[in-house]
């Protein structure tokens, strides 16, 4: 009877942390700036088109995500607590995995697998769980992933390990992270992991073959190695244009400083999205007490996993299977930040490193027949009760960093509505839902919370201020860029001055210059504010845009 019950205490931690997040996470009303634009596709394109756009993308090449948002809106609409809900059940079903995945049959394995849950609740790459645009196709691809990785540990799976060919298919065409299935695959399988075999392995490939069949015959690939958004380099920041200039001889400096950095943020909380944050603080001697705890507690635990598996080995085959998961994680999932670098794109090397997590400790609480001095023990048990603290510390952060979101969208919808472009928006029935819905309710004020928090919890907001700080995400995701070089757009006959003015602001135009030489008067020429490969998709595929020059439509970049 002792085994059942120890699945009891994990449970219930995952329930829990899942319910206390869950209360802020109600809280955050609908997106502006992550959702509108979605939104705004979802509604504005029939099917043909939305297939046509979701197959042509280049480098976020992520088409059932972009049909999956426009089914769901057909389906449910502008229900927001139903998108809310998938979310936290995706989370929840992520916390699932991981301790279907442990299997703690004993009361020290079960403490194991909470410490495990809660480095997973609280690291800063796991924070993208809870975005929604409408749907999370991050928290969708990392249950995927989870879910072959649990499938090839239990020998029920081997007589039809053949799964993993629609598993990964499906995976890799909602997020690049599927690409971690097939080598994680080929690892267990090389291990003698008991739910796969050669024929899994081939099936996981042969859904990557297709997948790649796929994107080259409808996607475009043109540029995809290079250097299309911004990224953190060193204490900053910086656009693409610099980092091409930086780097334009020696590309593959950039994608090692991007690995390297990826791999460091899980196992040290240091950088954040590619900037070092942490050393940038204290060469200003104004760390606060926050990254302390975060930096802190990530090179404690690192330490400690590191000098453990070196000292006490796994002690069983499923453990050892366990420890090949978690560095497999950490190595590719890292692997995946090479072109850019975000905190989010950590997400699987930081499942990863709970995993080693679990095995550390799970290992030092059940010592015996280690032999060790008393001393020792009470050594280990009073540091795994440090790391312990730290990380439900770093959980209740989240906590925390979800009310600044809610507080932060709210901001969004009311006193920067207008500094984001929102009344000079076309006012689309989906723009005026949304706001509508948004300001319904007024989130609670996270400037009134205690200053405690302040000084424990990283967050967005000062007690007292309207002062706001981003998070590196956010930072890196807008760095400003120079405006495009110039382009003509030849707009459809139907498009008066009003809604040409309405069509400039939604698709970012600047400089308007009508072109002398089209007698019809409806050739114009712009230049493109904040340039992107997506901006520059929704120009091409707008259905009143009749033909545009200085533009590659193949590739969606504006010509230099």
């Amino acid at each position: 009877m002792t085994a059942p019950r120890s699945y009891w205490l994990p449970s219930a931690w995952a329930l829990g942390w899942t319910s206390a997040l869950g209360l802020a996470f109600f809280a955050i009303p609908w997106p502006y700036v992550d959702v509108v634009n979605v939104l705004r596709d979802a509604t504005s394109w029939g099917w043909q088109d939305s297939i046509r756009n979701a197959f042509s993308r280049d480098v976020e090449y992520r088409p059932l995500f972009t049909l999956g948002v426009k089914a769901a809106y057909q389906i449910v609409g502008l229900r927001l607590w139903l998108y809310q809900a998938l979310v936290l059940l995706q989370f929840a079903a992520v916390l699932a995995l991981l301790i279907w995945l442990f299997r703690p049959m004993s009361g020290r394995r079960a403490i194991a697998a909470c410490l495990a849950l809660s480095c997973v609740v609280g690291l800063h790459s796991t924070r993208i769980l809870f975005g929604f645009w409408p749907l999370n196709h991050h928290s969708g691809g990392l249950v995927l992933l989870l879910l072959a990785t649990a499938l090839a540990l239990d020998p029920r799976t081997r007589p039809r390990d053949w799964i993993y060919f629609p598993l990964t298919l499906a995976a890799l065409l909602l997020l690049e992270s599927g690409l971690l299935i097939a080598p994680l695959l080929a690892i267990l399988w090389w291990v003698e992991a008991p739910g796969t075999s050669i024929r899994g392995v081939l099936s996981a490939v042969g859904g990557f073959v297709l997948y790649l069949g796929i994107r080259l015959g409808f996607g475009t690939m043109g540029g995809s190695l290079g250097i299309y958004t911004s990224s953190g380099l060193g204490f900053s920041d910086v656009n693409p244009e610099s980092l091409r200039n930086i780097f334009e001889h020696a590309p593959w400096l950039f994608w090692s400083y991007n690995v390297v950095a990826t791999f460091l943020t899980v196992l040290f909380s240091e950088p954040r999205a590619g900037v070092y944050r942490f050393v940038q603080s204290l060469l200003r001697g104004e760390t606060p007490l926050w990254q302390w705890i975060q930096v802190g507690s990530s090179a404690l635990t690192t330490a400690v996993v590191v000098v453990a598996l070196f000292v006490a080995r796994p002690a069983s085959g499923r453990d050892r299977l366990l420890l090949v998961v978690g560095v497999t994680l950490i190595v590719f999932g890292s692997a995946l930040g090479f072109l850019y670098t975000r905190d989010r794109i950590a997400l699987s090397a930081g499942v990863g490193y709970a995993v080693l997590l679990y095995v550390t400790i799970a290992r030092l609480l059940e010592d015996d027949g280690l032999r060790r001095p008393e001393w020792t023990r009470r050594f280990a048990y009073s540091v795994i009760a440090v790391i312990g603290v730290t990380w439900i510390v770093r959980s209740a952060e989240t906590f925390f960093q979800l009310r600044d979101t809610a507080w932060d969208i709210h901001v969004e919808w009311t006193e920067r509505y207008a500094e984001l472009g929102g009344t000079t928006q076309p006012q689309a029935d989906v723009l005026l839902a949304l706001r509508t819905a948004a300001l319904r309710s007024t989130p609670d004020d996270p400037r009134h919370d205690p200053a405690w928090t302040y000084a424990l919890f990283e967050r967005r907001f000062r007690p007292g201020t309207d002062a706001a700080t981003r998070p590196p995400d956010a930072v890196a995701d807008n760095v400003a860029r120079p405006p495009s070089t110039p382009f003509d757009i030849r707009w459809k006959p139907e498009v008066d001055d009003a809604a040409r003015a309405r069509l400039e602001a939604e698709l970012g135009l600047s400089e308007a210059t009508r072109v002398d030489r089209d007698p019809s008067g409806r050739t114009w020429t712009y230049r493109l504010r904040q340039p992107s490969r997506d901006r520059v998709r929704a120009i091409v595929m707008s259905p009143v845009v009749e033909d545009t020059a200085r533009i590659d439509r193949e590739r969606f970049e504006v010509e230099n």
